[in-house]
Parts: structure tokens; sequence; C-alpha cells
């Protein structure tokens, strides 16, 4: 820019110099004229004195003339002189290159001071402070809000193989084979996010199970022989009621011809099972039956909407991060402190754990099919997908039986170490928890029926989380329902065989199976990368800022010289105008 305006004066004084010339040759021009006029307005002089006046005056002229053009010329090379003298750059290339100083200056002061901020907060530490946040827009939050299809849901049933030999009495125990997987996708989805002022988050989370036909080998519509839940769940469920009571519900089962087993395809085993018994007792009885489908799935799934708020924030930290703080508006599994104590508070669906595990650290794992909060404890490193990882199994003394207040026996029918009643999340349908195949627990239970093959490697429950980030790479969580038949005095003897016993009914595996590839590299460089290169950041942008400031300020030493020249060149070209404005006033 500076070059430019050097330029432009160097054309001006140019013009100007023509500009001189041709004046000076018009004032020559009107000179002769008055020449002539003087000669014959002095006729009378001396022909020595006009030529003396004559001479002068041509002197004069020559001397005006030579003046201006030297003037200017010696303007000129002033103006030159500041262009490749010591106070203006070397060049004229130079002089093109000079810029805006200010910038160079202030982006280098930016950069040094963001990389000395980074010093006291990383980048790494940033990013995990903006995950606890949730901030919407995000990766953490986006994965979260539209999980990936990850999860699957394996489903085993016990099917009865010597129903008629123990019906007539030639076996003593039930006898049953396990049938699975059938194999669902447990969809997810959250909608309705609210931040709430006290630093938690609200949503909802639905669940759906989603048939892969591809991924089944066994025939859905294929039957089976299962305990008829309507006949002995009703059974058990009135156990303890007046005798009267009993008497009119054996009645009724005698009419209708209940049996307690039922030959039934795997499909409505697990979609639409039915009973007569159920018709009756539901137009009945409304507020103790309050549905005709015990299909296991339906009951899961038919209402698996749940309002969930969860612990977000610095106000929270790392530690409390994503446990639950109130689950359907309540801080108690089962909504009232009366019934139980047990608090779902500090809790987690298993989506997303805390923030910086340690080996030391318990996690809780809230499920509402299973009815309870289960503890997780550090087993093992490991590593999934090259990321360094903690294994955390289900204790093996999680069903067992507390000391004090325990909220998972039954009143009537004190439970044995190793099940849990479930029954306060199911209509109070006598259902308990178990690992399967009975894997753990007291070793009476596994006497009750035949055909049962625990395995620790197949029926244990355990997952695979990162450290840092809490995010779940794979995980196992394997838990049994069962059937509770208590002393059932009072009804049919066919029913009586299956008094004080608890009946496998089938087990449940949910398998995440692991992460989306953008997940995984999303853990990769938070955990792996950023950490490591973070410091070799953080010199470069110093460098790069001091570099940048040292440029400006040689920079603005140039501009400064610039103006310098342009200050000059400005006189010259005043002091120019001035005098040749004297010395044409002056002719």
């Amino acid at each position: 820019m500076k070059c430019t305006r050097a330029n432009s004066l160097e054309h001006d004084i140019d013009s100007r110099i023509s500009e001189s010339v041709i004046s000076c040759d018009d004032i020559e021009s009107r000179l002769s004229n008055t020449e002539s006029s003087l000669l014959s307005s002095t006729q009378n002089s001396s022909e020595e004195e006009i030529n003396s006046s004559h001479h002068n005056f041509n002197n004069l002229l020559i001397t005006n003339h030579h003046t201006n053009v030297g003037y200017l010329r010696s303007s000129f090379n002033n103006i030159h002189n500041c262009n490749n003298y010591e106070m203006y750059p070397k060049t004229r290339q130079d002089c093109c290159r000079c810029g805006s100083g200010v910038i160079l200056v202030t982006t280098g002061v930016i950069f040094i001071l963001g990389s000395i901020f980074s010093l006291i907060y990383t980048p790494f530490e940033i990013a995990m402070i903006e995950r606890l946040r949730m901030t919407p827009g995000l990766p953490p939050y986006a994965w979260w809000k539209v999980p990936p299809d990850e999860v699957l849901l394996k489903f085993y049933i016990f099917n009865i193989t010597n129903i008629e030999e123990f019906t007539n009495g030639t076996d003593t125990k039930l006898k049953i084979q396990e049938i699975g997987p059938i194999i669902y996708r447990e969809k997810l989805t959250h909608s309705n996010v609210t931040f709430n002022e006290n630093g938690t988050m609200t949503y909802i989370a639905k669940r759906e199970a989603i048939y892969l036909p591809e991924m089944n080998t066994i025939d859905i519509n294929s039957t089976l022989i299962v305990p008829n839940f309507a006949v002995l769940g009703g059974a058990s469920f009135m156990a303890d009621t007046p005798f009267l009571t009993r008497f009119g519900l054996n009645l009724l089962m005698r009419r209708l011809d209940s049996q307690p087993y039922k030959i039934i395809s795997i499909y409505d085993f697990l979609w639409n099972m039915t009973d007569p018994l159920l018709d009756v007792g539901s137009s009945l009885l409304p507020s103790i039956i309050p549905t005709k489908n015990i299909g296991i799935l339906n009951m899961f799934y038919h209402d698996f909407v749940d309002q969930v708020t969860v612990r977000i924030g610095t106000k929270y930290g790392n530690e409390n991060f994503f446990k639950i703080d109130t689950f359907r508006g309540s801080q108690y599994i089962f909504g009232d402190p009366d019934i139980c104590e047990d608090k779902i508070t500090g809790s987690t669906e298993g989506v997303l754990y805390n923030q910086f595990i340690t080996k030391q650290s318990e996690l809780l794992y809230w499920r509402k099919s299973v009815c309870r909060v289960m503890p997780l404890n550090y087993e093992h490193d490991t590593e999934k997908y090259g990321i360094s990882a903690y294994k955390f199994t289900l204790r093996n003394d999680t069903l067992y039986r507390k000391n004090g207040s325990d909220c998972y026996t039954s009143e009537s029918m004190p439970l044995l170490d190793g099940l849990s009643d479930a029954s306060m999340c199911y209509f109070d349908f006598p259902l308990v928890s178990s690992f399967p195949h009975f894997l753990v627990g007291d070793k009476n239970i596994k006497s009750l029926v035949e055909g049962l093959k625990p395995n620790n490697s197949l029926h244990s429950s355990y997952i695979i989380v990162d450290p840092v980030t809490g995010i779940p790479l794979e995980g196992h969580a394997r838990l049994q329902s069962n059937l509770l038949v208590k002393k059932l005095s009072g009804f049919s003897s066919k029913l009586d065989k299956y008094s004080d016993s608890v009946i496998p009914m089938f087990w449940i595996e949910y398998h995440q199976v692991g992460l989306p590839w953008y997940v995984q590299y999303l853990i990769i460089f938070t955990v792996q990368i950023l950490p490591n290169i973070q410091y070799f950041g953080i010199v470069f942008f110093i460098i790069l800022g001091l570099y940048l400031v040292y440029s400006g300020l040689s920079r603005r030493k140039v501009v400064k010289k610039t103006e310098k020249c342009d200050l000059y060149i400005q006189n010259q070209k005043l002091q120019f105008e001035q005098e040749n404005m004297l010395k044409q006033c002056t002719t």
C-alpha cells in the first residue's frame, strides 16, 4: 500500500514538471508580446537601454524555467532516496510486503495466552468437563441421545420333558431342557430431554424388542410344555387367603378344567400367553388381575417407558456422572420407602457409567425387569478394541439374604440364598430371580428340578468398561426368572404336587455386542491420543505465537518508516506548490 502511494506521488510530480514546462513557454510567449508592447511604448528610449532591459528579461525567464524544473527533479530524487535509503526498506519488493502488524501481534498474543491457559486446563480436562455437561450438539450427547443398536436380547426357555411321568407320580422331580436362544434386538430411544436447574437431566427412556429372523435358528411356532403361570401362579398368590376364598378358586379351576401345565408355542409363550382363568379373574377382580395377557416379553415391554432423572455437570462431578437421581419420580425401588428402603438413587441403567472409574469402585446396575439394584465389582484388567479396560462382574452373593431388612424374600415362604423376590414389579405375581441354571446360591435350590447345567462362562454377568469415560465396551447381563409355588393346601391333588417349589421358567441375556466404529475412535482419541499430543500442541502454539508477535512488531517498524517517508514526500510536495505559486505570481 505504501509503495502504491509513493508511485502515485512520483507520477504527480512528473505531471507537474510537464505542466511547469508548458506554463513557462506560455509565459515566454506572453513576454514576447509584452516586449513588443514595451518597444512600441519606449520609442523615445535609447537603444542601449532597450537592449539592456530585453537581455535582463530573458535571463529572468530562463532562470525561472530552470528553477522550476530543477526543484521538481530535486524533490523526485529525494523521494527515491526515501525509497532506497536506510529510513525505508532496501528494496521496493520489501515495501510491497508491508502488512498489518497489529493483526499478527494480536493473533500471536491469543495463541500464547491460549497455550498458557491450556497448561492450567488441558484439552483433555476440558473435553471431560464438557462431557459431564452433556452439551447438546457434541458427540457424547449425540451418541447417548440416539444410542446404537448394539444390544441383543437372547431368550432361553425351559421345556418340561417328563410332564406325564411327573403328573402320574412316576417321577418326583420335573425334568427340564433349555431351548434357545431366541434372539431379539433391544431398541432404546431417549426423548423429551430436559435440563433441570438443580444440575440434573430428565428424559424418557423407551425400550422395545425387535425379532431378528436372520439370527434365529429355532422355529418360534414350535411347541413347548411349560408351567401354567395363570393356574400355579394364581393358586400360589391365593395360598394365604381364607379357606373359603381358596375353595372358591378351586371350584372355578375345576369348572374351567385348568391344568398346572400348558402346551404352547414359543411365540405365544413370549407374547400372547392367556388362559380362561385370567379372563374370568380380570372381569371379577380387575384390581388384582390387571391383565389377561401374561406373555413374558409382553409383560416386560408393554409398558417399558420410564421417566429417568440423572445427575450431570460439574456440580455432581465425575464420581456421580449419569447416576440415577429418580426413577419414575421416586428414589426408591418400589416407589415407597415403607415397602422397601432400598434406593435406585446412585445406580445406572448400564448405558453409561461414571467417569474415572477405579479398581475400588462399585458399579450399581439397575434393570426394571430384574426388580433390584445389582452391584458389580472389579475383577481384572483387560483390553477391548485396543483400549485398556476393566472387567467388572456381578458378585456371587448379590442374591443372598442379608442381615436386617431384606426386601427380596417372601414373608410366607422365606427364600433360600440365590433367590430374589421380584413379585412387586409384576403385579405381585409370584416370580423370583436367580442366576441362570442356579449358578450360585444354596445347594438345595438346585435339587428342585433336574436338567440344569450351570456354567460360569455362560451364566455369569459382567461388563467390560473404559475406566476413563465410563462407556461400557461389552456386557453380558444374565438372570433367570422362576415361578415360586407355595404350599397349595386346599387345592386339588394335581396342583399339590408342585407345592413348595421353585420352577425355572426362562432366563434372559442382555448382550451388548460392542460399539460402532465412531464411538470406538472417539474413546481412543479422548483416552489415548489427546493426553499424549496435547503438550506438543501447546508448545507448538507458544512458538507460533512468539513468531507471529516478532513478525508483527518487525512489520510495524516498517510501517512507521513508511509513514515518515510519506510525511517527507508530502512536505516536499507542499513546499514545491507554494514556491511555484509564488514564482508564477511574480512572473
